[in-house]
């Protein structure tokens, strides 16, 4: 598996207080971008309408100052206006903000000159009625040679003449310049205000970050301080509530690793005590043939049954360990109860002869969904333990029984005595026997704990109990009861 790069490494050991700055960052120059666009957007439309307006008000005010003279149409300024249009008073420059210098034109309606700028071109169509003026005028933009972009306004003036009523337009017009410069000036503004409050919003979010996230760095310190060997429940004083899952969580890897540990220890230490006695006797068999105290056959003999018993008690403890341990991590599989239950009969076949046994398998097929290796694995030790307990030449069997909710009880029985009045209350716990048998005590605990781990049930009914027909007679019935899905969801048929 190839190693992450640095950027992608940096990027997965950021620290929770640096993520969310990263994370409410984006979204917030995000945010302050389009409030600064739209900002910008509304100040250069209010900008644009104060100073159409004052175009607007200007060509009705020149349009006033046309009169008839000597039979003529002329139009004369007064000093305060002129020093608006000729530029002389304060223009707009690097040190202040004043008005730009305005031009204007009368001609008339077919372009004929009037008055004013005469190289400025004129505004031959008709201007429609202006809604928000009430008035017959046009607000358009044109590009000047000397001046740039300018807005200009074009307003239709009925004059009396001695020809009659003519059509007069008067354009007035200013440079864009001024415009555009102030709706930067009011951007600018605009980001260097929400600049200093994004600066002050991340402060202010760095700050509460590490205040609040003080209960999780006091969590690392405390686990880190811990000694590796204590697995008790981690305690804080009233945590936050997005920490209460995390320490309820932990505490239960604590828990399940507590339980693991002692279950290893258990395990462990019962499988050296069981070990030490076989191997204890195979040293002293061993011994005893070397000294020739017992005859070679019989030494060997001996060696035999010992390592037969040893062997035993090794799968058993093997067994254990894996449905301890990795039971739950184990797939199920569909499998056929019927054809399990004739596979580990005929692995038991030789016992069963060896002893003359009447065996009897009944049942139909039954298939289930489970773990199929813990079934076989109960099976096969009831098997054992009801060939061992019955006497030679006795009857012994396993019944299949379908229960019709997609699970089955299978019961494997015997003529055997059963099990003492001594051993009824501890028939389950590990390496407790019957001072008849010759196992190790693991087979049954061994069962039961299987028989938990598939959700199933193992009970065991001693004595003369009602046998299923009058041929089956019983000393010991152990019934496993296996649900529908054995330990795990029904697989797909």
């Amino acid at each position: 598996m190839p190693e992450p790069e640095p950027e992608t490494a940096a990027l997965r050991t950021r620290s929770l207080r640096t993520r969310l700055l990263l994370w409410l960052i984006g979204p917030l120059v995000a945010f302050l971008a389009v409030n600064a666009y739209f900002t910008y957007t509304s100040a250069l439309q209010t900008a644009q309408l104060a100073f159409d307006r004052l175009l607007v008000t200007s060509a009705h005010a020149l349009a006033d100052l046309i009169r008839l003279e000597r039979g003529e149409l002329q139009i004369t300024l007064p000093h305060a206006a002129l020093e608006i249009y000729d530029g002389s008073g304060s223009g707009i420059g690097e040190d202040g903000p004043g008005r730009s210098r305005m031009v204007y034109r009368v001609s008339f309606l077919d372009g004929e000159y009037l008055a004013g700028d005469e190289d400025l071109a004129p505004y031959r169509e008709r201007p429609p009625q202006h809604p928000l003026y009430q008035s017959m005028i046009a607000l358009y933009d044109i590009t000047s040679r000397d001046a740039g972009p300018m807005r200009m306004a074009a307003l239709l003036q009925p004059v009396e003449s001695f020809e009659g009523m003519r059509l007069v337009v008067v354009q007035v017009g200013e440079s864009s310049a001024y415009r555009t410069r102030l709706a930067a000036q009011i951007l600018r503004g605009t980001l260097l205000r929400q600049g200093a409050l994004l600066a002050i919003l991340l402060l202010l979010i760095w700050a509460v970050a590490t205040v609040a996230l003080k209960p999780a760095r006091a969590l690392a310190r405390q686990l880190d301080l811990r000694p590796a060997r204590d697995l008790t429940p981690v305690v804080m004083a009233r945590p936050p509530q997005e920490l209460k899952p995390v320490v309820e969580g932990f505490n239960g890897l604590l828990s399940r690793l507590a339980a693991a540990q002692e279950q290893q220890r258990r395990f462990v230490a019962d499988a050296s005590h069981q070990l030490r006695t076989p191997l204890t006797v195979l040293q002293l068999q061993a011994d005893a043939g070397l000294r020739g105290d017992l005859p070679p056959e019989e030494a060997l003999a001996s060696i035999a049954a010992t390592t037969r018993r040893a062997n035993r008690l090794v799968e058993q403890l093997l067994s254990s360990a894996r449905a301890q341990q990795t039971a739950a991590q184990e797939p199920a599989e569909r499998f056929d109860l019927r054809a399990l239950a004739e596979d580990v009969a005929v692995e038991l076949s030789p016992l069963l002869a060896q002893r003359h046994h009447a065996f009897r398998l009944d049942g139909a097929a039954c298939e289930l969904v489970g773990y199929r290796w813990m079934v076989r694995e109960i099976l096969g030790n009831l098997l054992k333990n009801a060939i061992e307990f019955t006497p030679e030449g006795g009857a012994l069997g396993i019944r299949l029984q379908p229960d019709g909710a997609g699970g089955a009880a299978l019961t494997v029985w015997d003529s055997g005595p059963g099990l003492s009045d001594a051993m009824c209350e501890q028939v389950f716990t590990p390496f407790v026997t019957d001072r008849s048998s010759r196992g190790a005590g693991l087979g049954l605990a061994i069962c039961m704990e299987l028989a938990r781990t598939l959700g199933a049930s193992l009970t065991l009914v001693n004595g003369s109990a009602e046998p299923q027909d009058e041929k089956e007679a019983v000393g010991l019935r152990a019934t496993l009861r296996l649900p529908g899905g054995v330990g795990h969801e029904k697989m797909p048929g």
